[in-house]
């Protein structure tokens, strides 16, 4: 018989002996639950303590000094103290603990435990990055949604952002999942026509206009007051692009909206955040042109559109060198300024990615080293679903798919080992399916480089391309992940295809689900094949 002893009421850390309790009841251990530590002492215990509980306990023989998110495991013969920051940290060194001690792992979204008693499971775990979590667009279903963040939590996100329009649609359904696991909440994205409550009210006539935008600070203040856990807001011009004569105007004003926002906002501890992004492949909203000067009121969150994602973010060639140059003076800007710095990545976005969705595991590896070194403060990856171009894709599942980035982000993210995620991910899809992936990389996130030229359309849609550029080029690359993987790619079996819809991946094994998705790879790169052709054909 176990104890678990913890020390305070806070709803998280009422959950996190809530989910040590089942945890270990699921792996057939029964613990019995104390406040205070007062329990038999013959007992095996297992503390739960926040740093601040514990350096002013008797146990403590040495003070710890964890970062915000960082936790301890502490044991000796017959206790174990689990000690975190803050709450949300003690929630991440209980499923920690219950990884190594009794072989859970949440490399998906449902749960696994693999038979396992390690015997040290002592540890300080502090993550890598600040902030670290999923940007959530156009997703219509809090079921899901709330898997997502209990999954995330698990695998050490502390952050979820969702457009202004999406909160309206679910924070009734997702405001206590969040709540009880002290999870950090950014409101906004391209939500202004939501905010004023008008469309086709374009960003300049907005800025131009103080009385519109104190009627949208006053509806942004209300949103906030009636969900106090929302941390961050991070408002973003409309997706399109800001023309050289209007640019001039357009980044000071959004700045000084921005910081107008905090003014009020910052009585409620709410960051603000401005958003540098090539909308409309506008590298005037991107670069920082010589009349803009950073905040220092606002904090800047950096995204750029058209990146080849098999290409690293130091290639010297294209757009990427110019990009990466604006990343670095915009780091520098808000360094001296004291504002903190986040990059948005596409890794789980199927618009940018499209069906022709690439396994991205070194990628991130590389990217998060690279992050690194540029002192950025967080990392935040977007999850857009597959964009429905025919009945072809009703039945993608983009929910299963998305989640082979979004694993890896998370844990590279935090700063665990490559290595010690490749395991865990080559334990769950399997050896040959594990390294499958690692070749499907190298070869598939090279149609991204077509993002940029094709803009607004994609190697998927060469219906919209004019002339269908670069058409001989793609077709050879489209032939070339056709036959690998008809070469590596086992076949899947229709009678599979013909029950599988794009929400029932719980249904089949992980076995069964990397079939599903090589065979979508392959018919997607096929039907893109088949438009590039007729469109040769038709003498385009």
């Amino acid at each position: 018989m176990k104890a678990i002893a913890y020390f305070n009421d806070h709803v998280t850390t009422l959950f996190a002996v809530e989910e040590l309790r089942r945890l270990f009841r699921d792996a057939g251990i029964e613990a019995a639950v104390t406040k205070d530590g007062h329990s038999d002492h013959e007992q095996d215990v297992i503390f739960l303590m926040l740093e601040k509980e514990y350096n002013t306990s008797d146990w403590c023989a040495n003070q710890l000094s964890l970062k915000n998110d960082g936790f301890s495991v502490i044991e000796d013969e017959k206790h174990v103290w689990i000690i975190g920051k803050e709450g949300r940290s003690l929630l991440y060194g209980v499923y920690d603990y219950c990884a190594r001690k009794l072989g859970y792992s949440w490399v998906h979204l449902s749960e696994k435990r693999a038979p396992l008693s390690a015997k040290n499971v002592a540890c300080l775990e502090e993550p890598l990055f600040k902030r670290r979590g999923n940007i959530i667009e156009t997703v219509d279903d809090p079921i899901y949604i709330i898997r997502l963040i209990d999954w995330g939590v698990k695998n050490g996100l502390n952050e979820f952002f969702f457009t202004f329009f999406l909160w309206d649609k679910i924070k009734r359904y997702v405001e206590a999942e969040l709540a009880k696991r002290s999870m950090n909440v950014t409101l906004g994205g391209h939500s202004l026509s939501f905010l004023i409550e008008e469309k086709g009210q374009q960003a300049l006539h907005f800025l131009e206009d103080s009385g519109l935008q104190d009627r949208v600070i006053k509806r942004i203040e209300d949103i906030c007051r009636e969900s106090p856990g929302v941390s961050r807001v991070s408002l973003w011009p409309e997706d399109v692009g800001i023309g050289k004569e209007e640019h001039a105007d357009f980044m000071p004003a959004y700045i000084a909206f921005t910081e107008k926002l905090k003014t009020v906002l910052g009585k409620l501890n709410v960051e603000v955040e401005h958003i540098v992004y090539n909308a409309g492949l506008e590298w005037n909203m991107l670069e920082r042109s010589g009349g803009t000067e950073a905040s220092r009121e606002a904090d800047v969150l950096y995204a750029y559109w058209g990146r080849d994602y098999s290409r690293s973010l130091h290639h010297r060639r294209g757009g990427q060198a110019r990009a990466a140059d604006s990343l670095k003076d915009w780091r520098a800007e808000t360094m001296k300024n004291g504002r903190s710095f986040t990059v948005l990545e596409y890794y789980s976005d199927h618009f940018m990615l499209s069906e022709l969705f690439p396994p991205l595991l070194n990628r991130m590896k590389e990217d998060m080293d690279d992050y690194k070194k540029l002192q950025v403060d967080g990392i935040l990856n977007l999850i857009v679903p597959c964009h429905l171009k025919s009945e072809r894709h009703a039945d993608y599942p983009w929910k299963w798919i998305h989640q082979l980035n979004n694993y890896m982000f998370a844990g590279l993210s935090w700063g665990k080992e490559f290595s010690t995620l490749a395991d865990a991910y080559r334990s769950f899809l399997g050896e040959d399916h594990f390294s499958t992936l690692l070749k499907l990389e190298k070869v598939i996130a090279r149609h991204t480089s077509w993002n940029v030229p094709l803009f607004p359309a994609r190697i998927v849609d060469p219906e919209k391309v004019e002339g269908r550029k670069a058409g001989r080029e793609i077709i050879r690359f489209l032939d070339e992940v056709i036959d690998l993987l008809e070469s590596q790619t086992p076949a899947v079996d229709d009678r599979l295809l013909a029950i599988q819809t794009k929400d029932n991946f719980d249904s089949f094994s992980t076995e069964e689900m990397m079939l599903i998705y090589f065979d979508f790879l392959k018919k997607s790169a096929e039907a893109s094949k088949r438009g590039w052709l007729e469109g040769a054909a038709d003498g385009l």
